[in-house]
């Protein structure tokens, strides 16, 4: 079996089955097909409308669902991604808004020996945590348009991490299970030391999901820092978007 074949389709699902709760937990529904995933309705900001499953089951851009959602005009913009990087969408009207590369990495052990004496790390449990978080992940304080919502917290498979310094938020990520990979997403972390900091999410991960790999996708001074401590690529893929 190709090993790298295998773990990219499981990233791939693992990403669908993230994008689509956060699309439920707004109440935007989704559907799964072999070939990718689909919401043909305003998704949240950042998420896209289609992500593709499966470079064995290519998708057929001019099979009916596929290409009338490519091909509708909206009033907001919709987004794909290209789980493998294999479309051209420009002939649907798209434009490439970004390259990244899938990361692997085998099941980290407990990192707890690391230096962590100044920070605190911790699972979210409340709603006002996840508001402090999102608003360290995005750098703003608006009360508008929560992007991630209390009932991601009731989730078994989805753990929200935090860094607290001095009971500040100065770090986090996400971290979502599926049958056989953690997803990890969503990472913020100062400058500073950063390795130290992604170290500390890795080992709170394997203290909640022991023994299954990680994967996600990166881009420049992230993957820089995600192959430095230990991830590998498994290849790339694109976002393509649509303005509305």
């Amino acid at each position: 079996m190709d090993t790298s074949n295998h773990f990219v389709r499981l990233a791939a699902y693992n990403n669908a089955i993230w994008c689509d709760t956060v699309c439920r937990s707004h109440n935007v529904k989704g559907e799964f097909h072999e070939a990718f995933w689909i919401s043909q309705h305003q998704t949240p900001m950042y998420y896209p409308n289609l992500v593709t499953l499966s470079p064995a089951t290519p998708l057929t851009l001019h099979q009916d669902a596929v290409a009338k959602f490519l091909t509708m005009k909206k009033d907001y913009p919709i987004s794909v991604k290209d789980s493998f990087a294999v479309l051209d969408l420009t002939p649907f009207g798209f434009h490439e808004l970004f390259q990244a590369e899938w990361i692997f990495r085998q099941a980290p052990v407990d990192l707890s020996h690391q230096r962590t004496a100044d920070l605190q790390w911790k699972q979210l449990t409340s709603e006002k945590e996840l508001l402090r978080w999102e608003e360290a992940w995005s750098q703003t304080a608006s009360p508008l348009n929560h992007l991630f919502l209390p009932a991601l917290l009731h989730n078994a498979d989805i753990c929200i991490i935090a860094a607290y310094k001095k009971k500040q938020i100065v770090a986090g990520a996400i971290a979502n299970r599926t049958t056989e990979v953690i997803g990890l997403s969503n990472v913020f972390a100062p400058s500073q030391e950063e390795e130290r900091y992604w170290e500390g999410m890795l080992s709170l991960i394997a203290t909640h999901y022991p023994s299954l790999p990680i994967v996600g996708y990166e881009q420049d001074e992230s993957l820089t820092m995600a192959l430095q401590i230990g991830f590998t690529t498994l290849g790339p893929l694109r976002v393509w978007l649509k303005e509305g």
